[in-house]
């Protein structure tokens, strides 16, 4: 019984120090940050993701390969709707450098470059070449404050004889912690963000497709609530303005669970 007590006490012991021995940094909910995870730490996301009538799960691996560099492996499981069956979606690889942190007392601020690719689950799958993206962001953090700014450019390869326009998307936030609190207490930082996505004109043949390509803009409020290493956020993205060329875009409410792990080489 006794050595049962003392196994079952380092189980807990050791399980408590996977759970909250590393913190979640914050970065926006739809656009892109600058902070990596460290060398070696990883964590696990699990995202539901909803417009319109379509429901899915984004589910991520994180992984530090050094302090400064990091990557995503995602994968997107898709409820069955109307328009399709359920099932895995193609897997997402992404790439982030960070090439700047400058640290001061009391905050941080982070510069990094970013780059993805969206691979075919299967050869068997048909349909266009993958789409990859490059991008470059900032973040500035405080104790109370935070700001992100981010450019995203992102590629979408040809169908046939139809050249789809690539999307420049601009992306700002900013963020407020209205409590400050210590490391072990329950932490909630409150988000806006503010998205531009300027898609260009597709071509068929060589010639401009009419009617194509245009403008949306958006604003997400959301929040981002953490307890040492495990943070859940959340918000909506509204479209508020956008030009006719392009389809009528319902809002999407994101809803996800991220955990960091200690380091793992």
């Amino acid at each position: 019984m006794k050595h049962f007590i003392i196994h079952r006490t380092l189980f807990t012991a050791v399980i408590m120090l996977l759970l909250f021995r590393f913190s979640g940094a914050h970065e926006p909910l739809f656009g892109l940050g600058p902070h990596t995870i460290g060398k070696y730490a990883w964590a696990v996301e699990s995202e539901f993701e909803k417009q319109g009538a379509d429901l899915a799960n984004a589910i991520e691996i994180l992984y530090g390969l050094t302090p400064n560099v990091a990557i995503t492996l995602a994968t997107p499981y898709l409820f069955e709707s109307g328009e399709r069956d359920a099932g895995f979606g193609n897997i997402t690889l992404r790439g982030k450098y960070r090439f700047i942190r400058l640290d001061s007392p009391g905050a941080s601020t982070a510069f990094a470059l970013h780059g993805g690719i969206r691979i075919r689950r299967s050869p068997q799958i048909t349909g266009p070449a993958p789409n990859f993206f490059v991008g470059i962001s900032f973040g500035y953090e405080s104790r109370r404050h935070y700001a992100f700014a981010d450019f995203r450019w992102i590629q979408r390869n040809s169908t046939d004889n139809l050249q789809p326009g690539g999307i420049a998307n601009l992306e700002a936030a900013y963020g407020i912690r209205p409590w400050l609190l210590e490391y072990k207490q329950p932490d909630l930082v409150l988000l806006i963000e503010f998205l531009g996505e300027f898609v260009g004109k597709n071509q068929l043949n060589g010639n401009t497709v009419p009617g194509s390509g245009g403008q949306r803009f958006s604003v997400a409020p959301g929040f981002l609530f953490s307890i040492r290493n495990v943070m859940l956020k959340g918000g909506i993205k509204i479209p508020v303005q956008q030009s006719n060329a392009l389809i009528d875009e319902d809002p999407t409410a994101v809803l996800g669970i991220e955990i960091h792990m200690p380091p793992f080489k």
